[in-house]
């Protein structure tokens, strides 16, 4: 039964230092708030009424700008909720999560905390310290159900322990006169089959032409994991069991689909792509001749890649999906998630906060990207109309928010099994070896891996 946001929540004056973006795991204090999202203009918990005073401690890591900016949203809800008071605890991410965990285990930890994605699950496995947002009056409406339900976004057997302060996620950059030179529209549904075939037709026509910018960190990355996973409906491996979910046959016809990519130059030779490796594609000066129709990024690359070449027009594509796929593959995470802890004195207000920094407008316009790319299309909305969210930026996280892939877990995005990949698409992309053999030695080398864990 959902507890009603306490109609008159009591507060007083805030006094909060923010602390800045960063990242990962570990530093100091509580955990921590975020992010941007929509519903109503303003909060869409109860009214204030109560003359009784409530403090609230919100924790979480960050950089100057990050701090700035949720100080402000802080400042602003208690302005219009003066019964309540927030405390800010901030600092750097360097021992952040150790502190935190000693803190939930202690039942210290502060009401409102910022946890890392991939960190939150151990959390949730050793004790019950986070609260269900469904158990309350908040508007969960502007979040896709998609998005939001995946573990790594703060969904737990069925509860929404956390909500997620960003998005972040793979996105297709389109050259959109070559595409239309060419008669290819990457704004309608289509597959990997045709992905190959516009990619022979554009070579064909023109030989220094290739329809796909990559290399092999983004073939590992973007074309192997989405291909796997959009024919198990799983990530590589399990997180809780360790055990693998694919079988040799399913590394061979995603390799398959690699070598495919290389012989029919849909993308440039693998001799020719090794020299702009990792996050480096936007070197190539093919890509800032203007000489390929698309490239795979990340959401937060996107400027980079569109900024190489400033003679272009960019669009931002759909993404492939292989016919009979048992789910999208392609899938979005985020930065951090915003959890309200079970120790917390005043969950209502808690979440009357929380409602207000998610879903208002102002506290969206005033957090803007500070914690990526908005989770809401609500909030990217208000932020593209700003000027502080490229419009490219934003198209590619409301593709992605409403696919229905699952995130990679921690073995999977390990650098050990991402090394087994890439050295394997690399040996492929060379043709040194085959699919078949390849997928042999993959299934080994991968099984191997797994069970030393």
């Amino acid at each position: 039964m959902k507890k009603q946001l306490m109609a008159g929540m009591m507060a007083a004056s805030m006094a909060l230092s923010l602390a800045a973006c960063g990242g990962s795991a570990a530093s100091s204090a509580a955990p921590a708030a975020d992010s941007t999202s929509g519903a109503a203009s303003t909060s869409t918990a109860a009214s204030t009424s109560s003359d009784e005073q409530v403090t609230l401690r919100f924790a979480w890591w960050g950089g100057d700008e990050r701090a700035n900016a949720t100080m402000e949203v802080i400042n602003k809800f208690m302005e219009e909720n003066p019964n309540i008071k927030i405390e800010a605890e901030y600092g750097s991410s360097d021992g952040y999560h150790d502190k935190l965990a000693t803190q939930l285990a202690s039942g210290t930890a502060a009401d409102i905390v910022q946890i890392d994605p991939e960190t939150m699950p151990a959390f949730v496995a050793t004790g019950d310290y986070f609260l269900n947002y469904m158990d309350y009056d908040f508007d969960l409406s502007n979040f896709e159900e998609s998005y939001i339900s995946q573990r790594v976004n703060g969904r737990y057997d069925g509860k929404q322990l956390g909500l997620p302060t960003g998005i972040a996620g793979p996105a297709l950059v389109v050259n959109k006169e070559l595409a239309d030179k060419y008669g290819i529209d990457f704004s309608q549904p289509y597959t990997w089959d045709q992905l190959i075939e516009w990619g022979k037709q554009v070579h064909e026509a023109d030989p220094d032409t290739y329809l796909l910018c990559t290399n092999k960190e983004y073939i590992t990355n973007l074309v192997f994991f989405n291909t796997m996973k959009q024919m198990t409906g799983k990530t590589l491996f399990d997180a809780d069991t360790k055990a693998a979910n694919f079988t040799q046959e399913d590394i061979e016809k995603s390799l398959d689909i690699v070598k495919a990519l290389y012989d029919n130059n849909v993308c440039a030779p693998a001799s020719y792509s090794s020299a702009y490796s990792n996050d480096d594609l936007q070197s190539d000066p093919n890509w800032i001749a203007g000489k390929y129709v698309c490239s795979f990024a990340y959401i937060s690359t996107m400027n980079v890649m569109t900024a190489a070449n400033p003679n272009a027009t960019y669009t931002t594509g759909t993404l492939p999906i292989m016919d009979g796929a048992k789910n999208d593959g392609w899938s979005c995470n985020c930065p951090q998630v915003l959890a309200v802890t079970s120790t917390c004195k005043n969950p209502e207000a808690a979440m009357k906060f929380m409602d207000y920094f998610f879903n208002s407008d102002e506290a969206e316009s005033t957090l803007a990207c500070v914690r990526s790319v908005p989770p809401t299309e609500k909030a990217r909305t208000i932020c593209e109309k700003d000027g502080t969210l490229d419009a490219g930026m934003m198209e590619a996280a409301n593709i992605v928010s409403a696919m229905n892939g699952v995130s990679n877990d921690k073995y999977s995005s390990a650098p050990e099994s991402k090394q087994i990949i890439a050295d394997t698409i690399e040996a492929v992309g060379y043709g040194t070896t085959d699919p078949a053999s390849a997928a042999s030695d993959m299934y080994n080398q991968l099984s191997s891996y797994i069970s030393a864990q």
